[in-house]
């Protein structure tokens, strides 16, 4: 992809806060809906950084259906890096249309939120070397945050089952509706919870994790409290020095804003800051 596509604006030592839309994504490829189907976004990254964190946040579905425009679930998710002070890029992919107002991420499987993060990594890198004299000329990723709001939830457990690079924080906006029960388990994909669960715990507190999930009971409870049970579990056997830390990254809680706002009204909170406590009364 042409390094044009992002529109950079570079002071003396660093890339100014930006966003951009691109179309045709190599790794989208197969997802079905309108263009452009890739939103970037950033916030200051000096040109000597030679690694950034990465945030991939998986909308839900649309009224829209097919005809959904990107920027629809853009100015919903919360992807506001203003008040995180780490060099973030972040990465709002389009799903793909199923039918009616279904959305799913058939891309992200099997490895592709790795290679999706790749190829933000190279279009931002390509970008900066192009337009920055003195910049790395290479980003490596260094924390991924995955993040996900309503029919994005179940296929982010998906994508996290077969990703090589599994994120270090998760947050989950109304999401975990578990799967259709004439179909099988519903809590189907709960092991692949816990396991990246284990994993996190144990880098703590080496490399701090996060397990966010901000929820209704209605239509999200079930698999949501399966989850609240695997955090209490990994928790009791914590150090308990840890534990008052731990409790406070790792949790589930019922939310204090409609379902179309969560991942607006959090997100930001929880990108400045992976233990933020929420008042619902703001």
């Amino acid at each position: 992809m042409d390094h044009l596509t992002l529109p950079l604006g570079v002071e003396t030592a660093a890339v100014k806060p930006g966003e951009a839309y691109v179309s045709d994504t190599p790794v989208l490829r197969e997802h079905r809906g309108t263009q452009p189907d890739l939103y970037l976004c950033w916030n200051t990254i000096p040109l000597a950084a030679a690694a950034i964190d990465v945030v991939v946040f998986l909308h839900g579905f649309s009224q829209e259906s097919g005809n959904m425009v990107l920027s629809e679930k853009v100015g919903r998710s919360g992807l506001d890096l203003s008040g995180r002070a780490r060099p973030t890029l972040a990465l709002l992919p389009r799903g793909n249309w199923i039918r009616h107002y279904y959305y799913d991420f058939p891309a992200l499987l099997g490895g592709g939120l790795d290679r999706l993060v790749v190829y933000g990594l190279e279009v931002f890198t390509a970008a900066r070397s192009a337009d920055a004299k003195g910049a790395a000329e290479t980003l490596v990723l260094d924390r991924l945050i995955l993040a996900t709001h309503s029919g994005g939830g179940m296929p982010a457990v998906d994508a996290l089952a077969g990703a090589e690079r599994a994120p270090d924080e998760l947050y989950v906006f109304d999401g975990l509706y578990g799967r259709d029960p004439s179909l099988g388990d519903p809590l189907e994909g709960i092991e692949t919870v816990d396991r990246w669960l284990a994993d996190r715990f144990a880098a703590e507190p080496g490399r701090p994790g996060a397990l966010r999930v901000v929820y209704f009971e209605r239509q999200t409870g079930e698999f949501t409290r399966a989850v609240g049970e695997r955090i209490k579990r990994r928790i009791a056997a914590a150090d308990p020095a840890l534990v008052p830390e731990l409790a406070r990254r790792y949790k589930i809680e019922i939310s204090g804003v409609l379902h179309g706002r969560i991942a607006q009204r959090c997100l930001p909170e929880l990108l400045a800051r992976s233990d933020t406590e929420f008042d619902w009364r703001s």
